[in-house]
């Protein structure tokens, strides 16, 4: 019978010493650990001696040719424009010469005078044109702004 007590001790006590556990809240597992907070980093210092002016230099050279590239891009997009509005007319010249000399005299005084306003339409337009190239090729690049300069909208008192 103390046998039975012992082994009866011995499984209240194993009982008991498991019940904390078994009501205990089972660890969260969805969730990750959270890490500790990261203190922000400087960026490391730079070797004495280095001059660092060179890369706004070369930023603002690099700023420039591409404000360069892309006004040659686009006066030859206009070129090609005024080239193709050229072959047209000069089609259209064709066109009008050949129904020209298919009709009466005053139909054909009358096709001429079409033709002359659509030519004169287009050497306006090719004018502005041309205008815009030349704006583009001989237009000076702006000075690069200084540095440091914000260029924030002027502060309009309140009414």
């Amino acid at each position: 019978m103390k046998a039975a007590l012992q082994a009866w001790a011995v499984a209240l006590a194993l009982t008991l010493g498991s019940v904390p556990t078994a009501f205990a809240q089972p660890p969260n597992t969805l969730q990750p650990p959270r890490p500790p907070p990261i203190s922000p980093t400087t960026s490391p210092p730079l070797p004495v001696g280095v001059d660092t002016s060179r890369d706004s230099g070369s930023l603002n050279t690099l700023n420039r040719q591409l404000d360069a590239s892309s006004r040659r891009v686009q006066a030859d997009t206009l070129r090609n424009q005024i080239q193709r509005q050229d072959r047209l007319i000069e089609a259209d010249r064709a066109r009008t010469d050949a129904r020209r000399a298919a009709v009466p005299p005053e139909e054909s005084a009358r096709l001429q005078q079409e033709f002359d306003t659509r030519r004169a339409s287009h050497e306006a337009w090719r004018v502005g044109k041309e205008q815009q190239v030349q704006r583009l090729e001989v237009e000076g690049l702006p000075p690069p702004p200084p540095p440091n300069e914000v260029k924030a909208p002027a502060i309009q008192p309140g009414r």
